[in-house]
């Protein structure tokens, strides 16, 4: 019998999705599963940032680099097309994307809420949603990356804890429609990463780095999430803090 290297490896030839893939987490996750042996579509906003993530994965990651703003649902149902278009499959997706605007609640409107939980929640919804077919023929994975603000919320931080506590939801929403289908949702809820969005929230006087965590930290979460040593967590939060 010819060898087969998807029995060697379980994650050869398996497609996910990365979104927020030019930098921090993300970045970080698309290196990580790279070497694990699956091939990437990467999302995000930014096509020189996304082009820079793709740079340093080797070639047998295949990336697929997709543009697009996750409050643009059009955009969001084409980009699952265009990764089954391209690979003939997805197997995971892995929601990472996100922005943390930083106003205090008593100047926080609606116009920043919405835009924030488009962006945070609405896209990911719509992501699993329009992958939902192939998710369920391949007995797919999504892991979730929240924060512990959706469980301690922080000050300033009213609209992302939102949307994060409705992310914790999709979760626990995708393994109530699994059904038999084997599909599996994970959430991780990270506290301080150190990314270049805290960055622009925090300087280091602030928030010293040896207060965050490493993306490489989050990124190995996900990478178990998907390779299903973690299984007894699915369908839960679970909590990354510094030790």
């Amino acid at each position: 019998m010819a060898d087969d290297p998807t029995h060697r490896d379980p994650a050869a030839g398996r497609v996910v999705l990365v979104t927020g893939a030019g930098s921090g987490i993300g970045r970080a996750t698309a290196g990580r599963l790279a070497a694990d042996g699956w091939r990437l579509a990467l999302l995000g906003r930014t096509r020189a940032t996304l082009e820079a993530t793709a740079a340093a994965l080797p070639e047998s990651a295949s990336p697929l680099i997709l543009v697009a703003d996750l409050a643009d649902d059009e955009a969001c149902r084409s980009a699952i097309s265009r990764i089954v278009e391209h690979f003939g499959r997805l197997d995971a997706i892995v929601n990472n994307a996100g922005v943390a605007p930083q106003v205090q609640i008593g100047e926080t409107d609606a116009t920043l809420v919405r835009e924030t939980l488009d962006r945070n929640l609405v896209g990911p919804i719509v992501l699993v949603a329009t992958a939902w077919p192939e998710l369920t023929a391949r007995r797919g994975r999504v892991v979730n990356v929240s924060s512990m603000a959706s469980l301690d919320p922080f000050r300033g931080f009213t609209a992302y804890a939102a949307s994060k506590a409705g992310l914790d939801s999709l979760t626990r929403s995708i393994m109530a429609e699994a059904d038999d289908t084997g599909v599996t949702a994970f959430t991780i809820n990270p506290g301080i990463v150190e990314t270049p969005l805290l960055r622009k929230l925090f300087d280091e006087a602030t928030v010293p780095p040896s207060m965050a965590l490493a993306p490489a930290r989050i990124a190995d979460e996900i990478a178990a999430c998907l390779a299903g040593t973690c299984d007894d967590r699915a369908g839960r939060t679970h909590p990354v803090v510094p030790d």
